[in-house]
């Protein structure tokens, strides 16, 4: 199984790249997402490590935000116990190696695995084809051996006496603000004080977004097991004006 995810929206992009994988395997293609924030790798590197654990073993992620296309960026491949991951080298992979250590990464510089020589489509040409082949059995002949990958800086969660820091991973399709805080860290709580980019919310702790009265801030926990910060019929993300990456802090 073939894994998509891109910030390519509902484009042209996207099918092609399917019928270059659909030439060369046989395997199943499922689109994880297209609509990652165009360029924005946190939130992608975000929502890949939240999703890989719903996949069987052995299935090809194949990972396409890349603004730096065309450019010194390398494209690897990368194998864990578990999975294979196909991306730029952007710290897109961050997050989710941490969890499944690399066994091997690969420069994918072997252009008899190419399927085109574009500066600004390697969806095309590199990424496709690789994450094709690697369910055939390929991957050392893709390209060289790599000893590392790039990482992005992030702020990991963490408890401090009463304090507990984390920060914001990424914002949903409504808003809501989604955090990098597992929410057992307050589930015995009824309501929490929450620092976010300089201003203190006072925020009750429930379990659905009807809890409590239209327009109301909420805290209750995602479905990934973090604390989600929402809105009933509204947008988090405005009333809180945050930004992704802005540090969060919580009293209890």
């Amino acid at each position: 199984m073939i894994v998509f995810m891109t910030d390519w929206g509902n484009s042209h992009y996207v099918g092609i790249c399917k019928g270059v994988m659909r030439s060369i395997t046989d395997s199943e293609i499922v689109d994880l997402t297209h609509s990652i924030t165009p360029y924005n790798v946190r939130e992608a590197m975000y929502i890949l490590d939240r999703s890989v654990d719903w996949f069987p073993e052995k299935s090809v992620f194949l990972i396409v935000v890349d603004y730096g296309v065309g450019t010194a960026r390398r494209a690897i491949a990368v194998e864990t116990d578990k999975y294979y991951f196909v991306a730029p080298d952007n710290g897109v992979l961050t997050l989710v190696l941490e969890r499944h250590q690399p066994r091997k990464i690969v420069d994918l510089v072997n252009k008899k695995y190419h399927f085109g020589n574009s500066r600004t489509f390697h969806g095309r040409d590199i990424f496709s084809p690789a994450a094709a082949y690697i369910t055939k059995g390929i991957f050392d002949d893709l390209g060289t051996r790599l000893p590392n990958y790039a990482t992005l800086p992030y702020r990991k969660a963490h408890i401090s006496g009463s304090t507990i820091q984390g920060e914001i991973a990424y914002f949903d399709r409504f808003g809501n603000v989604e955090t990098n805080i597992p929410f057992s860290w307050i589930a015995e709580k009824d309501n929490i004080k929450a620092k976010i980019g300089g201003k203190v919310y006072q925020i009750p702790v429930v379990e659905t977004y009807a809890d409590v009265d239209e327009g109301e801030l909420l805290v209750h926990e995602d479905s990934s097991g973090y604390i989600e910060i929402a809105v009933n019929k509204g947008i988090a993300r405005e009333k809180t004006r945050c930004s992704e990456g802005c540090e969060i802090e919580i009293s209890i």
